[in-house]
Parts: structure tokens; sequence; C-alpha cells
């Protein structure tokens, strides 16, 4: 078959550029190649050219027996906070739909995977209809209902009421797409390829490594002598009036220790108990409220959303409560299908088994057990929880938390660095990185004893938990999204409640005075789906069949998390059945 895989980053950088859905697309793509069909990656809204205005389709040379073609000057931008401000260019773009729709005629593809839409626009889903592909389309996150893709007035408060799109017209201060616009141009026109030759820079920065790094500094001490010589310090002293007027303070004064000083007495307000981004949250799905607002452009983009994903041939949700969500919103249930993911962690751990292994077991009584081994991976952002467990920690008494061994490796961590350093004494020790690459997860699993997936939002179905099932470790999650669907409490991992630091706190407070139950949930800890196993499943869709499980309209409350041994055991054996 030939397959067109649709999503907004380049196939080539997986996770590092587009998260977890391009790291799925890329598995993917591989894995269709390996069985035989031919697959073309098309994404787009990203790369701009200064000296053309029109939208144009380019084609790279073929990735790893893949086809790649891009969109460039695509006038829907990508990611989606880029586009926030235009929500309907997302619903109608002719002249992106005409060249798209162009590329569809030629290549003829049996079918169109969309992963997602940032970047194109519904009538791109109805030129690969008219092309003759069926049409699948995955919901790996809730960008078609809600443009800012997290369900998350302000990036802080659960939305369960979009007011008819007047809720998403003051959710955040969105970026303006023209300034965007203008800065890549400008990227583009500096670099003549943009984000190729950054890499190549970073390339060299790497394999220069020291050297590069005292070059660099030494140019920038040469230019600050150069910048500051024969500069006396200060203002001429003459008169009176020089000595006692007024003189102005140093905007965003860094002199020595000055903003330390600063952060020290400038301390952050205390958040009310009752604030939005403090309100626990869990899987209930409420009808939203009947709103006597016209609807705006966000409610016209919403409602061309739900029609277009009730039109395509299937439509694939990643977990349970992403099905239920959907359908709630009207999405028809015809097409809508809940099928999770495969990931190739599996394959990566094959070729190097020996980067895991067991922790070693904990002491018994009366002997001290050793310290909990935890470990954290991902994006430090908001959505994943990274700060909140830093100020759970905050809470915890000095005596469980010198039980806490603590491995933080979080992609843009600088900023979140010092709320852990300020625990690092009180912990029996802490590591803190600031990122990795794919093929690191099996070191950094190995020896741990409990994951954290503390996700605040409705997270799709984070693939960090994927990829610790398979590395033999347990996982500590948010009992919120599609989370549970994979981590059985007091199975094959522990669960909490959504955003509620209390209730994380208890869970850890549990975990380090009773560590022998995590022996037991590791036994139970099993592999996820392999992309090999879940290539075929795909291959039977872009054939036009049934596959996957149909969505139930139960009503998705909160997740039961007080579990008993008995129940526990019981669940375990069903799990073994399956």
């Amino acid at each position: 078959m030939r397959i067109v895989l649709v999503n907004w980053a380049r196939i080539w950088d997986g996770a590092e550029h587009g998260g977890g859905v391009n790291q799925y697309c890329q598995a993917l793509a591989l894995e269709l190649v390996r069985r035989g069909h031919e697959v073309v990656s098309l994404f787009g809204g990203i790369t701009y050219v200064p000296d053309r205005k029109d939208c144009f389709i380019r084609r790279h040379d073929d990735w790893m027996g893949v086809r790649v073609f891009e969109v460039i000057n695509s006038p829907v931008m990508a990611p989606a906070a880029v586009q926030f401000r235009r929500p309907l260019g997302e619903v109608s773009a002719p002249e992106l739909e005409a060249r798209v729709g162009e590329l569809f005629e030629w290549l003829k593809p049996d079918a169109v995977h969309f992963n997602n839409i940032e970047g194109f626009s519904i009538g791109c889903v109805e030129r690969a209809k008219r092309a003759g592909a069926r049409t699948v389309f995955s919901l790996h996150n809730y960008h078609t209902l809600c443009p800012q893709v997290y369900f998350m007035k302000g990036h802080r408060e659960t939305c369960y009421d979009f007011d008819n799109g007047h809720a998403c017209a003051t959710c955040f201060d969105a970026l303006h797409p023209d300034q965007e616009r203008r800065k890549l141009e400008q990227e583009f026109a500096r670099g003549r390829g943009g984000k190729e030759v950054q890499d190549a820079v970073r390339q060299f920065r790497e394999a220069a490594g020291g050297p590069w790094r005292a070059l660099k500094s030494g140019i920038g001490l040469a230019r600050a002598w150069w910048k500051t010589r024969g500069r006396l310090p200060g203002a001429p002293v003459q008169t009176a009036a020089d000595a006692t007027g007024p003189r102005p303070a140093s905007e965003g004064d860094a002199r020595g220790r000055t903003p330390y000083l600063m952060a020290e007495l400038n301390l952050p307000k205390p958040r009310e108990p009752d604030a939005p981004e403090l309100r626990p949250l869990d899987n209930s799905i409420r009808p939203e409220p009947a709103s006597d607002r016209a609807p705006n452009d966000y409610a016209r983009r919403r409602a061309a959303m739900v029609r277009m994903l009730s039109s395509c041939d299937r439509v694939l949700a990643v977990s349970r409560f992403v099905g239920r969500k959907f359908a709630s919103m009207g999405v028809d249930g015809g097409p809508l299908r809940v099928l999770p993911i495969g990931s190739r962690i599996n394959r990566v751990i094959a070729l190097k088994p020996d980067l895991l292994f067991d922790p070693p077991p904990f002491e018994r009584p009366p002997l001290e057990p050793r310290p909990v081994r935890l470990l954290f991976l991902g994006y430090n952002h908001h959505y994943k929880g990274l700060p909140m467990v830093a100020e759970t920690l905050e809470t915890m008494r000095p005596e469980h938390l010198r039980k806490i061994d603590l491995s933080v490796f979080a992609l843009g961590g600088q900023t979140i660095e010092w709320m852990f350093r300020r625990l690092e004494p009180r912990l029996a020790r802490l590591k803190f990185a600031y990122g990795y690459t794919f093929h690191d997860i099996p070191w950094m699993m190995g020896g741990k004893d409990l994951t954290l997936v503390p996700s605040v939002w409705w997270d799709n179905a984070p693939q960090t938990v994927f990829e610790s099932m398979s590395c033999g470790v347990p996982v500590l999650g948010a009992a919120v999204g599609g989370i549970p669907d994979f981590v059985h409490h007091g199975v094959n991992g522990l669960l909490f409640r959504g955003n509620d630091r209390e209730d994380l706190k208890r869970r850890l407070v549990e975990v380090v005075e009773n560590p022998w139950q995590l022996e037991e949930l590791r036994r139970n800890v099993r592999p996820c789906k392999s992309i090999e196993e879940h290539t075929p499943e795909m291959e039977r869709i872009y054939r036009g069949e049934d596959v996957g499980e149909r969505v139930t309209p139960e009503s998705g409350g909160a997740v039961e998390v007080t579990v008993t041994a008995a129940a526990a055991r019981a669940t375990g054996a069903k799990e073994g059945a399956r």
C-alpha cells in the first residue's frame, strides 16, 4: 500500500521536535517501510522564506526509505500556539488545500493518516478523500477541539466550558502569527535552511566539546574587555547635585548577587488554597453548560472539526478516556475506535538488554531499607507536572525525604533546577539532567524502583508510561486521561488523584515507609505493545477493516485508587489471562 503520514514536524527529528506524536510517526513509518509498504511523510507550517509569499511544496531527499514532502509558507502555522489567534485558518485554507490536493492526486495514496492537523486545514482531509484515499485521524491530543491543545484555560485551569468559543478568545496571550512568520523568515534568510544550519552548528559544538566552549568564552571575554576598555565606572561627581540628586536604578540589575537578593526579598505570594492551578483533576466527563452567547470563530472552528472527524473513515483514540471525551463533544461514534499505539522502545531495549537491571532488594527489619529510587523523564512544563513534584517534595518531612533517591531528566529543566537543588541536602541523592535521547531511556531506567508520571491535564496516553513498563519499572501516575488504561493501581503501579499534591505526598510516604510493595508491583509489570505488534493493526485499518474497541457511553467518572490486595491480585489474574 501507499500510505501518507501527515504531521507538522520533520519526521527525522522524532521526539526532539514534535514530542511523542512525532516519535510515533517515525516509528510507524519505519516499520511500514520494513513491511514493504510505500510510505510518504508530509509536514508543514514551520518553514517560511522571505523571497516568496505563496504556498508551495518541496521534496526532501528520501529518509530511510520514506518519501518526504514539506509545505513551505503554509498559511496555517505550526505548532498550535502560533496559529491560535486565527482559528478559522485551520478550517479553510484554499491555497494550501490546492497544493496538498494536487500532491495527493499525483501520489494516489491508499490511505492518508493524519496524526495532527497543525500546519494544515480541514480542507486537506477532504482533498485526501477526493484523491480516493481512506482517511484516518489519530487523536494523540485535543488540538482539533481545543486550539490550545490541553483543555487548560490560561495553561493552568482545566476548561469545562468554552462558552461558544468566548472562553477561547481570552484563554492566553498567544503569539501573533505575523510576527512569528517574520521571525522564521529572518531565521531562514540568515541560515538559508534554518534548522539544518542550526543542527550543523550544534553538531560542530558537540564534536568540538571543551575546546569550542573555551574558545567561545575567550571571545566573550575579549568582547567584554573591548567594550569596557578605558571606561570609568559610574558617572562623574563634580557638583552637589551630582552627589545628592536622583540616580536611576539599573533596569533588570544583574550585578553581583543582586538577582538572588531580589528573589529573597520579593518572595512569591502564597497561592490561595482554591487557586485554579491547585484544583484536583479526575476523569469525570461533564457536559458543557449551554451558552447564550453567539458562536464566535473558535466555536465555528470546533464545530467544523467535529464534522471533519465524524466524516473520516476511522478516528483512533489512543485511550478510553480520549474516546469518551471526543464522543461527549459530538464526534460520531461510528468511525471512532479506541486503539492504543505501539512503541519502538522494546526494540531499543533488545539492542542492549544489559543496560536494564533490577534494583537491589530492600533490606528487611531490623535493617534500614535503602532509599527508594524515583525517576522523572520528559519535558519540563506545567502540563507534565514536574513543578508539582517539587512543590510536593517541599511539604514532606526530612525523615521521608532522606529515603528518596531522585533522578530527573527534564528537557528544558534549567528553569526549574533550583527548586530541586534546594531539596538536595534533604534527599538521599539527586541527579538532575537537562535532557536525553530516546536511546538513553534503558540506562536511565536501569535499577530504578518507580517512574513518576504526574500529568496535571488529561494526558491522552503518555509514552513515558509505555517506556517505563517495557523497562520493567512500575509507574506512580496521575489517575487522569489515558494513564489508568495502562497503570492498574496496586497491580503494576500506583495512582494518585490528578493535580493533588496532598494525594501525591500520601503515595510517596506510603512508598518510602513500605518500599517492599514495589518489589511485588515490579513482578506484575509487562512490556507495552510494540510498534511491530501495532503496525499490522494499522495496516488492517488502512485496508478498511474494523479494528479497535468501540467507544462505550459510560460516564467516565473518577478512577478509584484504593484497591485492596485481594482486588489487586484478581485484577492481575485477569490481566494475565488477556
